[in-house]
């Protein structure tokens, strides 16, 4: 499904399991009692029957796109890559569930790539072929499949001697980070996102640096720029403004502190970047097999 607005709201419960982009814009995703923003850098999973809200309250029109598939599809990808041909052969159903990780993932992987050209063959009409839309489904879910295999690797080298341990640890350095992310615009502190997931900021600042290579002041300034380029390039919002829109008061400081980051000035940045979206429409279509898709066009 693809949509374009500038202000949406929708809650939802026992839907499939889901993987949600942000083609332009920004959107916030609340899953359980985690709070998530989503934008064109990265993308989310949302497990089978997980309720969650998303709302949109943005400068520009947010172009979503959200691909749903069906049940068991992702138990059947995680016992194709871990199971034998024999076994495989002798029990060919899946008898497992399989949780993804919800968080968000920056686009360094495969699955946004198999994301923007199903979302291509979208708007040229290329998904009414059920069956080629079937195997781009199955390899878009075995690249999401992967990725939780990578997440895996990463967990297990956390300083913890107990799994269950390293499992929790990972899930609160996660939701720190995407508190960090969500919330880039009024510069949470260490002790802030410390307090969310009940950890000492000491605990959090060695094992955040250890799980993702980045101090939680480094994740966040690397949040606030993008947030700041991608409101000089798609809006046009005054640079004054989009300067207290990531959280800084003074233009003066806002100006020297992104100079330093991308080696020009907010100003330079706009002129080079800056670009116009045209209005599009959404238009639903119906697939052989009972799918409903909608589609953006012009």
């Amino acid at each position: 499904m693809a949509g374009r607005g500038n202000r949406y709201f929708a809650e939802a419960e026992g839907l499939p399991l889901s993987l949600k982009t942000i083609t332009s814009g920004r959107a916030r995703y609340k899953v359980g009692r985690d709070e998530r923003a989503m934008d064109d850098n990265g993308w989310l999973v949302v497990n089978e029957g997980q309720p969650y809200t998303i709302e949109i309250a943005a400068p520009v029109p947010v172009e979503t796109f959200i691909v749903w598939f069906p049940r068991r599809w992702a138990e059947d990808a995680w016992r194709g890559a871990t199971c034998g041909s024999g076994e495989l052969l002798t029990t060919p159903q899946a008898n497992c569930d399989i949780g993804f990780y919800e968080r968000y993932m920056p686009n360094e992987n495969a699955v946004a790539p198999a994301a923007r050209r199903l979302r291509t063959a979208l708007a040229t009409g290329r998904t009414a072929d059920n069956a080629w839309l079937e195997e781009r489904l199955r390899e878009l879910i075995t690249g999401i499949l992967n990725v939780q295999f990578d997440l895996q690797r990463q967990m297990s080298r956390l300083p913890a001697l107990r799994a269950a341990t390293r499992e929790e640890l990972w899930r609160r350095l996660n939701r720190a980070r995407d508190f960090l992310h969500a919330h880039c615009e009024v510069g949470p502190s260490l002790g802030d996102a410390a307090r969310v997931e009940a950890m000492s900021p000491y605990h959090l600042l060695r094992t955040f640096q250890a799980a993702f290579g980045l101090t939680p002041h480094e994740w966040l300034t690397a949040c606030r720029v993008e947030r700041a380029k991608f409101l000089l390039a798609s809006t046009t919002v005054p640079v004054t403004e989009v300067c207290g829109m990531i959280g800084y008061e003074g233009l003066g400081t806002f100006s020297a502190w992104f100079l330093r980051r991308t080696g020009v000035s907010p100003s330079a940045w706009r002129q080079v970047h800056g670009r116009r979206t045209a209005i599009r429409k959404i238009r639903e279509v119906l697939t052989p097999s009972g799918l409903v898709i909608s589609s953006v066009i012009e």
